[in-house]
């Protein structure tokens, strides 16, 4: 991109951070690196930073020279998050692309107010047990992810970091795989495997596991 292109969009990205607010991450980025990015504490992104597997598997599909946009679709980010993403794509004369500007929503604040607000009318914990907001799987989607197996190690070292994962318990096991089902983890290609492999679960008993937490909905 020239640099009246990146003026022009570190401008709209400016405006798009501003009017759209905190939960927001605006990306412009080339075919190498971001140049610029608004409320980058969403992903842990910054600008300089090269461009990620995400945003390459998105630049590189096909489809993605034909069209002018994708929209509302589901990246998983390095640090866990899974966001709601829409990409643009800015093309040079001969309409080949050359970059693209990133809207990211992070709706986790929101799932978290859900809950309080249903704990102000259910008593005790029947909300953690009974009551779930959670992103349902649709295999007519793709998930665009950083890194599958980092992604899934640094959700794993957030729920426990106390014991190593071969000494828990089926319980245990049972609720670590509960949060990540939740969190849409196991819509995505290969996830089973690799969370066997962390929790030293073979192929037969994961699959044991997801069925009680998919009768527990």
């Amino acid at each position: 991109m020239n640099e009246l292109d990146i003026k022009k969009y570190i401008d709209l990205s400016d405006f798009l951070g501003t009017v759209l607010g905190p939960d927001y991450e605006i990306i412009v980025y080339d075919l190498k690196q971001i140049l610029y990015i608004i409320n980058g504490n969403i992903s842990g992104r910054k600008s300089g930073d090269l461009l990620s597997p995400t945003m390459k598997s998105i630049l590189q599909r096909e489809e993605s020279a034909k069209e002018t946009w994708l929209s509302n679709y589901r990246a998983l980010s390095s640090n866990g998050k899974i966001l709601r993403s829409s990409s643009f794509f800015i093309k040079d004369e001969s309409c080949k692309v050359v970059g693209g500007l990133n809207i990211n929503f992070d709706d986790n604040r929101y799932k978290e107010l859900s809950n309080l607000i249903f704990s102000l009318c259910h008593p005790d914990n029947y909300v953690s047990k009974n009551i779930s907001i959670e992103i349902k799987g649709n295999d007519e989607q793709t998930i665009f992810s950083e890194n599958i197996s980092n992604t899934i190690d640094e959700i794993l070292n957030r729920i426990n970091k106390s014991l190593p994962f071969s000494d828990l318990s089926h319980s245990e096991k049972l609720d670590i795989i509960r949060q990540l089902y939740q969190k849409g983890i196991f819509s995505m290609k290969g996830s089973v495997k690799t969370v066997g492999n962390r929790l030293c679960c073979s192929p037969a008993s994961m699959y044991r596991y997801l069925e009680l937490v998919k009768k527990e909905k």
